[in-house]
């Protein structure tokens, strides 16, 4: 599971830039943005700034209009379908549209208003210029967004906007970056609808939730207005938030999405920092306004979150540092965390370098703007404008280039009416409801206003301590020097950060060019960059040239930032993936390396993260070298950070070139893999022993020590209490797997272990563990059952045994004490009660069998245009206006009679997943929605439970009796038949005689060829839990 939504998330993160080559063929201008369209594909664009012109992009960069903004400048000017091939007399063709655009704008806004389109029509016949004409601003200053008049009537308009309770009216992350924005205006009249956002916040604040992203940002945006007014009627909420914060904190030092769960096989420890970053920030505001605030919760978030400055971008979740130039505004989260810690009593010094670091960091990362996995950057869109004022008095002169490099960019973000949305975010287009009014404090954060801005101590404040130094030692401070070293000027002047980032490549792109065709000079420059991941990839670009002398110097530079550059160089480093796939070979690590990775290693006063690399270089160090210097190593095994951990652990399995010497080392390794509680290094260190014994035979003596390890790691690994039960339960399932899976004899040893530890298993782990095949059809796992088939008849006998009286009486114990229907788990008691006992477990109603049933269906498409969506889309399920004849289609009177009758499934094209799939029975018909009904007769309704068991490629609405009882508005890509729980809201329309069932749902549509797929068929289930028993 780690792995695969590891390899998952890396894809959709290399998707963007797999454009970088493809527009070599179309652009006629440098390339600066990631963001820039790929000519092979469609890209959504959103609006033209105040223009109120929306647009999409098509294959070949043809920006086509899609609509235009009642009563923008632009309404009534545009027809659908038409072409934009220049503006102002300058051709589109060649240069990134998101830049001309905003270009235009900023020019129209600064002279005349006036913004010509040249303009094709739809078929290609007809050519025109269309003037559209928006208010004149003027100009930029020198110094926007201070004094700046272009900027004073911008925050203005926004400001207004934002006020206006009937103009905008959103809560959660919209809503609370209004409130920011509002407050950030410096202006009181604006107070008042703050004070009124929060005065609609329940009452009893319980009711506020768990939503992490939710309450992170409302957290900030509360403790900001009660610094700024003093109004103590708000702290409950505060409180709140930090109270929720302990409790749901996961780890130790980070949160997930929402809710008191956590899968830690999702990235890597189920943590969802771009939402958890806004937490620390609400804990460290807490702090300051007086409000209780967990000591541990507080200070396990700030070590965490902390180290990652100036060791690759903030990560999704808990692993290493990512390797992207940008973080999708996770740097910029942190930054302003680092802000509020500045105002902590005593040595802040710390948290002031990482401040600015970050802050670099994001300016730096201009080139993936707006970019990211998950909501396509809105959080880079957010915290870029934030936090990039931090070095507008340090750095005056980067700040000022940042500031003109994106004027584009927030004019093309603007929209008529004052609000601001975000340009280029493909999700939602950018509009204001993801999250624009965050775009907003870009003008606005250079005043200082807020606290996460730089606004001096409130007199509301109160007095707080943190550490003096959270991570590291002395040395790892120069991590967060945002210099250049000195030497990188010896190879020429400073460059755009686009420039190396380019030649170079990164985590998530290959260089634009082979690396070999470089110069020299280029690589050993930005080995001094100031960037911490265009260091890492000049060190391994040097390595991959075969500059191994360069990198032996380096490694004795006295610049830590450039030893750890080398080190990473000499191990491929792979960011949160650690070392790579082509790090140095043993044969070509010399002696002068060894001697100063052993140097690295003895020094006390070293950086720790030059350790850590100078560890994971170890690895590949001939075996007897490794052995040597084992008492160096040892200490470094029970570090207080994973990341030291991981990295000895390493080390010391680099003796595995030595049968012997590995022998003696794997009992060390075994403890350390049983030891470790974070998933991410846990992970790494499991898949090295079960290689290991895949390298080797079980009956071999190394083989031998392994088996009995993963045993022991079963029984011994860490379970905590509580909520955080299922951190520790996912290593020990993570352990029962690797017994099974590489010896299923071990089956009942590991069912008969595993008892013991009953009490400390969730629900969901029970039901993980077991495995039954009908306990999560969509993705079945590896456990006890599975392992079945695979044991002799004597091994079989005894396992089933097991599972029949002694897991599924547990699992019947849990399934009595819970409130409300878990579907896994009673699926998992029904197989394995039918281990010994034939029962009918859940049995469709009717007496017509479901494969027999006969169906009235019809097929239609959208009437209006409004309801029409183009077949690009893959979430399409909507309402949409009926054919007059369908109104009313679901009721149970309905005359149905001259539809199309035939058995289900219903379908059209092919729903497939591998080898799963379910041959349609008969023909959906021509349109995009399918209306279908049949009826089924019961003797009596007295079932225990009732579920809904449904297929369906896309959203669903389902009716029985007339009744609506259910919806889905996503989709599924595995084929297979969901069953839903009915409660007793649900299955009260369920009567005896005959029922009448109904479904509504939609086609989606092939994204090459644009035909059509979809398939339904639906029944209704019951199950009597005496059966069960």
């Amino acid at each position: 599971m780690n792995r695969l939504t590891t390899l998952a998330l890396t894809t959709l993160l290399l998707a963007p830039l797999a454009a970088l080559h493809a527009g070599e063929r179309y652009y006629t201008e440098e390339q600066v943005y990631t963001s820039r369209p790929n000519p092979d594909r469609e890209t959504p664009f959103g609006h033209i700034g105040v223009a109120g012109v929306m647009v999409r992009i098509y294959p070949g960069v043809t920006v086509k209009v899609e609509q235009t903004m009642p009563g923008s400048p632009a309404a009534g000017k545009f027809k659908k379908g038409e072409i934009i091939a220049g503006i102002n007399g300058i051709s589109l063709k060649g240069r990134n549209p998101f830049v001309a655009l905003g270009n235009a704008l900023t020019q129209a806004e600064a002279t005349d208003g006036r913004m010509v389109f040249d303009v094709t029509s739809a078929d290609g016949k007809a050519e025109r210029k269309e003037t559209v004409s928006i208010p004149v601003l003027g100009a930029y200053s020198k110094t926007w967004p201070l004094d700046c008049g272009k900027s004073k009537k911008i925050i203005a308009q926004a400001a207004e906007f934002y006020a206006d309770k009937k103009k905008f009216n959103e809560g959660g992350i919209p809503g609370a970056l209004a409130c920011l924005f509002l407050l950030s205006t410096g202006d009181d009249k604006h107070v008042p609808p703050v004070k009124a956002y929060f005065d609609r916040f329940p009452k009893e604040v319980k009711g506020i939730g768990d939503h992490t992203w939710n309450n992170g940002y409302n957290g900030i945006a509360c403790g900001e207005y009660y610094l700024r007014t003093g109004d103590a009627s708000v702290l409950p909420i505060l409180q709140y938030y930090c109270d929720d914060a302990k409790e749901r904190q996961k780890f130790g030092c980070g949160w997930v999405h929402w809710g008191t769960g956590v899968s830690p096989g999702y990235v890597a420890g189920g943590l969802m920092n771009p939402a958890g970053a806004q937490l620390l920030t609400t804990l460290l505001l807490g702090k300051e306004c007086g409000v209780n605030v967990d000591e541990e919760t507080l200070l396990g978030a700030l070590r965490f979150f902390y180290r990652f400055a100036g060791r690759g971008t903030v990560p999704y979740g808990d692993h290493r540092g990512e390797g992207g130039l940008g973080s999708n505004g996770k740097d910029g989260m942190i930054a302003a965390a680092m802000q509020i810690a500045t105002g902590a009593r005593g040595d802040v010094t710390i948290y002031e370098k990482a401040r600015q670091y970050l802050a670099m960091s994001m300016i730096d990362s201009y080139p993936v703007l707006v970019m990211g996995h998950g909501d396509e950057g809105r959080g880079d869109g957010i915290w870029r404008g934030i936090v990039t004022s931090y070095l507008m008095k340090e750095k005056p002169a980067l700040y000022r280039e940042a500031m003109d490099r994106l004027t584009w960019w927030h004019d093309l973000s603007r929209e008529p009416g004052g609000s601001i949305g975000i340009a280029t975010l493909a999700w939602s287009n950018g509009e204001i409801g993801s999250s624009g009014p965050g775009m907003g404090l870009s003008y606005t954060a250079p005043l200082r206003t807020l606290r996460i801005t730089g606004a001096p101590r409130s007199k509301h404040a109160k007095d707080f301590t943190l550490p003096g130094n959270p991570w590291g030692t002395e040395a790892d401070r120069a991590f967060l020097a945002i210099d250049h070293n000195p030497k990188y000027y010896d190879y020429g002047p400073d460059e755009p950060a686009h420039i190396p980032f380019y030649a170079l490549g990164g985590a998530y792109h290959q260089p634009e060019k082979d690396l070999q065709s470089l110069p020299r000079e280029v690589l050993l420059k930005n080995v001094y960059h100031r960037n911490y991941m265009i260091r890492v990839q000049a060190g391994k670009a040097l390595r991959v040239v075969g500059a191994f002398d360069e990198l032996e110097k380096l490694l004795r530079d006295p610049d830590p930032r450039v030893r750890r550059a080398a080190l990473d160089g000499l191990i491929d480093y792979n960011y949160w993936f650690s070392i790579g796939r082509s790090p140095i070979s043993t044969d070509r690590f010399s002696p002068a390396m060894l001697e100063a990775v052993t140097k690295m290693l003895s020094d006390p006063a070293e950086s720790w993260w030059v350790v850590d690399g100078a560890l994971m270089a170890l690895k590949f160090a001939p075996a007897k070298d490794i052995h040597a210097r084992r008492p160096l190593l040892m200490p470094w095994t029970k570090h207080s950070d994973w990341w030291l951990r991981e990295s000895a652990f390493l080390a010391l399995s680099g003796l595995e070139k030595d049968d012997a010497l590995y022998l003696g080392i794997l009992p060390t390794l075994l403890t350390m893999a049983t030891d470790e509680y974070h998933t991410q290094p846990r992970g790494r260190m499991m898949d090295h022993l079960e290689g290991a014994l895949k390298r080797r035979t079980p009956t071999s003596s190394a083989g031998q020590l392994i088996v009995a390890g993963l045993r022991k790691a079963v029984v011994a690994s860490e379970i905590k209490t509580g909520q955080r039960s299922a951190e520790g339960a996912f290593n020990v399932i993570e352990a029962v797997k690797a017994c099974l899976q590489n010896d299923p004899t071990t089956a009942v040893f590991v069912a008969q272990a595993m008892q013991g530890r009953f009490s400390a298993l969730a629900t969901a782990d029970l039901v993980t563990l077991v495995a039954a095949p009908n306990a999560n059809p969509e993705n079945p796992t590896y456990g006890l059952y599975t392992t079945l088939a695979k044991q002799s008849p004597q091994q079989r006998e005894e396992l089933t045994d097991i599972l029949f009286k002694v897991y599924r009486q547990e699992l019947i114990n849990h399934m009595n004490a819970e409130k409300g229907e878990n579907q896994a788990l009673v699926d998992t008691i029904i197989d394995l009660t039918k281990l010994r006992k034939p029962v009918a477990g859940w049995k469709p109603l009717g007496k017509v069998a479901t494969a027999e049933r006969i169906w009235r269906f019809a097929s239609f498409d959208p009437l209006t245009e409004q309801d029409r969506m183009p077949t690009r889309e893959k979430k399409r399920f909507r309402d949409i206006q009926l054919p007059e004849e369908l109104k009313g289609w679901y009721a149970a009177d309905y005359d149905d009679s001259k539809w199309q009758m035939g058995r289900a499934p219903i379908g059209v094209g092919v729903f497939r997943q591998g080898r799963v799939s379910f041959e349609n029975k008969s023909g959906w018909g021509k349109g995009e929605f399918l209306v279908m009904r049949t009826t089924f007769d019961v003797d009596a309704v007295d079932c225990d439970s009732y579920r809904l068991s449904i297929l369906a490629r896309q959203g669903f609405h389902v009716y029985l009796n007339g009744h609506q009882i259910e919806t889905y508005v996503w989709w599924k890509d595995m084929p297979h038949y969901r069953a839903l729980v009915l409660d007793a809201g649900q299955i009260k329309h369920l009567k005896k005689g005959t029922n009448v069932l109904a479904a509504y749902g939609n086609v989606e549509y092939d994204d090459k060829t644009h035909e059509p797929s979809g398939q339904m068929d639906l029944f209704i289930e019951g199950l009597k839990k005496s059966d069960l028993e």
